[in-house]
């Protein structure tokens, strides 16, 4: 049996005659590659449909695990109690993440060495009382209604905290960032998109939402994290009854109409019920408010920031702007 990787069954779509030889010879006795061969043959359009076909094999059919970054106060419970929900109704583990900083002893001026220590290790002791305290609740917050539930808790900087756990997590949940980051134990955005590899959900204070979204925007942006964004949601836009393309164009670039008609059929060939919007504005941040109000939005997925240098920044200061105006949680990646 030959098994192809994708990249090989583009390289025969597109028309090598060698490499369509080297495989007729390796398929003589019939298999998958002789079976794309023939459709190649009597179907117009087998390309497209072979490599949508591929598109499927990787797309992810659901989340393993969810993080989601914990906090002290009263929308660090609800954004776990909503992480909870998510990974209750996707079948997925819940890892509840949080480490902070031990709160600076006051010295006096003719502390000696060993006083200074002891005060330390009390603000330590204290941090870690707290941390216990925090990972109770997380877990009579959200084990009701997840099976599996995790907690890592640890002294120094959330955001890096949260970098180091998502290696085992598909999808991060955070709260917006304050002023001050990561001081205050929130994690910063930026960083988690820019190094963690994976997408990140940013959810509103005060957000509650006993069910998976219903009806998502998709805010779309011809480039790349705009496409990877939009595979890594599938597994919240499959279950979603109203998915909305919305095309928006930049200050520096134009998004072509084409694209969006392009990822509606992506989208409806993996069985979401996707739809152009057939609204677009040149102020991308007031018109996507603007749509998710009046279209009674639950989700929005959008890209983050792209390679284009000349757009990057204009992109990191509308999410920034995004993230701190809007009502429902943005599903973010780079």
């Amino acid at each position: 049996m030959v098994v192809l990787h994708r990249l090989q069954v583009e390289h025969i779509l597109s028309g090598s005659t060698d490499m369509l030889a080297l495989i007729s010879d390796k398929s003589a006795h019939g298999g998958p590659v002789e079976g794309a061969l023939t459709r190649i043959k009597a179907e117009p359009n087998a390309r497209s449909r072979i490599v949508s076909d591929s598109h499927q094999w990787e797309a992810p059919m659901s989340y393993a695990e969810i993080l989601v970054a914990l906090g002290e106060d009263d929308a660090a419970y609800q954004r776990a109690s909503y992480a909870g929900m998510l990974a209750g109704q996707l079948g997925a583990s819940l890892l509840g993440v949080l480490s902070r900083w031990p709160h600076p002893p006051d010295v006096e001026p003719n502390a000696t060495i060993g006083m200074v220590g002891e005060l330390l290790a009390e603000a330590r002791a204290s941090c870690r009382l707290d941390l216990a305290t925090v990972e109770a609740g997380f877990r009579a917050t959200v084990e009701p209604s997840v099976d599996q539930v995790f907690f890592a808790g640890g002294i120094g900087s959330m955001t890096e905290a949260v970098l180091r756990e998502a290696r085992r997590a598909d999808l991060i949940v955070i709260g917006r960032s304050t002023p001050s980051g990561d001081d205050d134990g929130f994690c910063d955005a930026q960083v988690l998109l820019v190094r963690g590899g994976r997408p990140v959900l940013v959810v509103p204070p005060a957000y509650e939402a006993r069910a998976l979204p219903r009806h998502i925007a998709i805010a779309w942006r011809d480039c790349r994290a705009s496409r990877r964004v939009v595979r890594e949601a599938l597994p919240l836009l499959r279950r979603a009854q109203q998915v909305s393309v919305v095309t928006l164009n930049e200050v520096l670039s134009a998004t072509p109409a084409s694209s969006a008609a392009d990822i509606v059929g992506f989208l409806q060939s993996h069985g979401v019920p996707a739809r152009a919007s057939g609204r677009s504005g040149a102020a991308p941040l007031r018109e996507l408010l603007h749509i998710l109000d009046e279209d009674d939005a639950d989700l929005l997925v959008a890209p983050a920031y792209c390679s284009n240098q000349l757009v990057c920044s204009e992109l990191m200061r509308q999410t920034t702007r995004m993230l701190s105006r809007c009502r429902i949680p943005c599903l973010l990646s780079t």
